[in-house]
């Protein structure tokens, strides 16, 4: 489909549709909305709502910005993109042998370093993560292959985390071809990693569900989640991160079942994933932040999911936060109770969470497209914007 900026939303919807070989009551009845209205849309003759571009966007197998291009998005990415391309070359040349000039530090202090890195993309602090990122990957490169023995294993597991933030920054700014390469070199490591390999290699499966979650693609998450379980057969709970692991997969098929409005499976998977945190407790494998605490935030993401908003609010009294939790998943917990209460018509709620995810993560919540969907549906149903509106309005373009 072409990429003129000037189509219209439902000109782009018309356009994937026609794509795909879909008449326009074909999508309708897969998106789930209103063939009368989905023809008003591609007319012309009736703006699309958040809510029908999201469907389509489900439907269809695309990106919803896609669908309604956000304005401000290249202004957004501008600032990281000079320092995507030595983070490109990183993962490019990761078949060859070590740089000469490049003398790895010991095992412990890159495993501070992978801790240090990991904690920036947890903070959605892309711009230090992305200066750094091309230097350790170097720096890990060369101990994979020169260590030996046990320390080396321990190095490919390095490695393996350290790609994983190449995937954080792609999926946060759009590029999710930097993301897909970033995952399949976390691979690539982790293989190498000795007894950590299962937990890694699962841990990176989980971690490829988020591109096709948010395209909508549920049967290509299923195939993930289930890949994951693949590699953990025949771990028991003394191999390196292989509970975590397998809780957090539990957590994302709660997320997959939450979305095709299977609250059966849905509360099946949150009971596994808490059966299994109750063992582990806290944990921070992987920089995933399984447990207990998880499980709660999980809870609270599938009801919004599934479309049970009040639940959600009620089951979100019982989350607490840890000292040191990740700022992404506390911000991320907030945007999803502002999506709550913008659904049950609170919008002064709705703004509230949106701000508690800007305090915990503020490039987290100024990029995601929920907090740009939350804005827009907001902006749309007000008649007069109060000011805390008109703050987000600015902050996000829409």
């Amino acid at each position: 489909m072409s990429d003129d900026e000037h189509i219209s939303t439902g000109g782009r919807i018309a356009a994937y549709a026609r794509d795909r070989g879909l008449t326009l009551r074909a999508l309708a009845t897969k998106a789930g909305v209103s063939y009368s209205l989905l023809t008003k849309v591609t007319s012309g003759n009736r703006p699309a709502s958040p809510e029908l571009v999201a469907a389509v966007a489900r439907a269809l197998g695309v990106a919803a910005d896609l669908i309604e291009p956000q304005p401000h998005s290249d202004a957004m990415t501008e600032p990281l993109m000079p320092l995507m391309a030595p983070i490109r070359a990183a993962l490019d040349l990761y078949d060859l042998g070590p740089q000469e000039d490049v003398t790895p530090r010991p095992l412990s202090e890159l495993q501070a370093a992978v801790a240090d890195i990991n904690a920036l993309a947890q903070a959605a602090r892309y711009k230090p993560m992305s200066r750094a990122l091309p230097g350790l990957l170097s720096e890990l490169h060369s101990a994979a292959h020169l260590f030996t023995g046990h320390d080396q294993q321990q190095a490919w597991g390095l490695l393996a985390e350290a790609y994983r933030c190449g995937h954080s920054v792609g999926i946060a700014i759009g590029l999710n071809d930097l993301s897909a390469t970033a995952l399949n070199r976390m691979d690539w490591a982790a293989e190498r990693a000795g007894d950590r390999a299962p937990g890694l290699r699962a841990a990176r499966e989980y971690l490829r569900v988020t591109a096709y979650l948010r395209t909508g693609d549920l049967e290509a998450c299923r195939r993930l989640q289930d890949s994951g379980r693949y590699f953990l057969e025949g771990t028991d709970p003394k191999t390196p991160g292989a509970l975590v692991a397998r809780g957090q997969l539990h957590l994302g098929s709660a997320v997959v079942a939450a979305r095709a409005k299977d609250t059966d499976l849905m509360g099946h998977h949150l009971q596994e994933a808490a059966r299994i945190a109750a063992r582990t407790g806290e944990q921070k494998d992987f920089s995933v932040h399984f447990g207990p605490t998880n499980v709660s935030v999980h809870r609270v993401m599938t009801l919004v999911e599934a479309g049970d908003h009040a639940a959600a609010v009620q089951a979100s009294k019982n989350v607490r936060f840890p000292a040191d939790w990740a700022p992404t998943r506390i911000g991320h917990h907030h945007i999803d109770l502002a999506r709550s209460y913008r659904w049950m018509a609170k919008p002064e709620a709705a703004l509230y969470h949106l701000d508690q995810a800007h305090a915990a993560a503020p490039q987290q919540a100024i990029r995601h497209p929920l907090v740009h969907e939350t804005v827009t549906a907001l902006a749309r149903a007000s008649n007069r914007h109060s000011d805390a509106l008109s703050v987000w309005i600015t902050r996000t373009g829409v």
